[in-house]
């Protein structure tokens, strides 16, 4: 699965204001309902913090992939977020989140989400992946990084 199909332009932001986890989730429902990709923002939300309840999804270098599986998703797909730092997000490393990957998928699609966190996953273990996309500064660069 090519992780770069499941983004598109409006699916990129970048705003040092986001600074809470709440803001980051509230963002990206925004962003996905005014594009007609979810039904429900509030649910959406909610069923973002359904899953971080059971365990971060805080990973390292300063990343986060939030993931949910929901009803309210019409087809599998990605937002990415360069934000300010985040603070009350943190990595496994116990550093603060500022660059994430949100995921999401229907209700009904499988496995598909595990298929998106494992080839998003590889990546975020490349450290000039990650260098790339932390200096990054406009939508197209982020493009580019992830059809390489």
């Amino acid at each position: 699965m090519n992780i770069s199909n499941l983004i598109n332009e409006n699916r990129i932001i970048f705003d040092n204001r986001i600074q809470t986890k709440q803001l980051l989730f509230e963002k990206v429902a925004e962003v996905l309902e005014q594009e007609g990709a979810i039904t429900n923002h509030k649910k959406f939300v909610r069923d973002l913090y359904k899953r971080e309840e059971e365990t971060s999804t805080g990973i390292e270098s300063g990343f986060g992939i939030p993931h949910t599986k929901s009803k309210y998703v019409k087809e599998p797909l990605i937002v990415f977020v360069h934000s300010g730092i985040i603070a009350d997000y943190f990595g496994l490393d116990d550093a603060p989140i500022e660059c994430s990957f949100i995921i999401g998928v229907p209700k009904k699609a499988a496995d598909t989400h595990l298929e998106i966190l494992s080839n998003l996953s590889r990546k975020l273990m490349n450290n000039e992946f990650i260098e790339k996309l932390k200096k990054s500064k406009s939508k197209e660069e982020i493009m580019t990084i992830l059809s390489e």
